[in-house]
């Protein structure tokens, strides 16, 4: 994703852009969704981590690290380590945090090997394997010497996991990358706190039905698996799209409507495009519960992009806009 979905769906929607059964009361993590695992001794480094089936070691702490998508850094300073970032890719397509100075490596989300490599990054964190999948003349692992790690698990062969639970992975991972467990442990901590208050919100209400959806040259687009489920679940909400099987999938304007939304949160990447966004769904279902309640929010795919810490700010957000504060 340069995409109008998220970064890492530009294999199946290139043409689309210049575009988690949550633990909410805990953090337990299922065996069948973790992300990946981490391993280190009792003394620390070197550690290795996997993630879509890639092992990486590395003997100290990164500090050249080249983002797969700009937002990605909310999570490297939750653990502290922020400052080693010294480049990203794909940056004209996202607006980066305040006093974000790293060098744009790429303005491509899938960049060129040799732009990579000139960076030199000791940890490339992938927003999506693609990135680091030798397709479309990208750089593989191997060229990265096994240095690179794909957030959310977000995988070319396998399906990205839809809970919670594999931002907690992530958080854990990138803890033992960097030396500093025990920090990311508290992370963790923090975040599962958030996740289990956010839901709390519904309070004794019935859980709501909602839709994750993008409208982009005249079609519709469910967002229903990865992030996008993980968020709306949660949010303590039912996604009426959960048994889609796909990350995101074209649907049509009546099968929005038939599933008769209680709220409908609507994807944008355009800065500043929440308003537009909603308009269009306003208009396009006007005859859904939610339209008739005005339960139609805005949600920014570029923040659902960068995963990690970005993922519990956005289930706070829609708890928040549909069951109130």
């Amino acid at each position: 994703m340069s995409r109008s979905f998220r970064p890492r769906v530009v294999r199946l929607a290139a043409g689309l852009a210049a575009l988690a059964l949550v633990a909410a009361c805990g953090s337990g993590e299922d065996p069948d969704t973790t992300a990946a695992a981490a391993t280190a001794p009792a003394g620390g480094f070197p550690v290795t981590v996997e993630s879509c089936g890639h092992e990486a070691t590395f003997d100290k702490a990164p500090g050249r690290v080249v983002l797969g998508w700009g937002t990605s850094i909310r999570t490297l300073e939750a653990l502290g380590v922020a400052d080693r970032v010294t480049g990203y890719v794909s940056g004209s397509n996202v607006g980066l945090p305040d006093g974000f100075t790293a060098k744009e490596v790429s303005p491509d989300f899938q960049p060129a090997r040799e732009a990579v490599l000139a960076a030199a990054p000791d940890l490339f964190l992938a927003n999506d394997e693609n990135q680091v999948s030798g397709e479309e003349g990208t750089a593989t692992v191997a060229d990265l010497d096994g240095r690179a790690y794909v957030l959310g698990n977000y995988c070319l062969k396998n399906p990205a996991p839809a809970t919670i639970d594999v931002v907690y992975q992530d958080v854990r991972n990138l803890g033992a990358i960097f030396g500093v467990p025990d920090k990311a442990d508290a992370v963790v901590a923090d975040l599962t706190r958030r996740v289990t208050a956010a839901a709390a919100r519904r309070r004794s209400a019935p859980q709501a039905k909602v839709a994750l959806v993008q409208i982009y040259d005249g079609k519709v687009y469910a967002l229903s698996g990865s992030y996008y489920n993980a968020i709306l679940q949660g949010a303590g909400m039912t996604n009426v799209f959960a048994g889609i099987g796909e990350n995101f999938a074209e649907v049509s304007a009546e099968q929005v409507l038939t599933s008769a939304p209680d709220g409908l949160f609507v994807a944008y990447d355009e800065p500043n495009g929440d308003a537009a966004a909603v308009q269009a769904a306003r208009s396009a279902f006007a005859a859904t519960p939610a339209v008739r309640n005005g339960t139609v929010f805005g949600i920014n795919n570029a923040e659902i992009s960068g995963g990690g810490v970005n993922i519990v700010a956005l289930i706070e957000q829609t708890a928040g806009q549909l069951y109130g504060s």
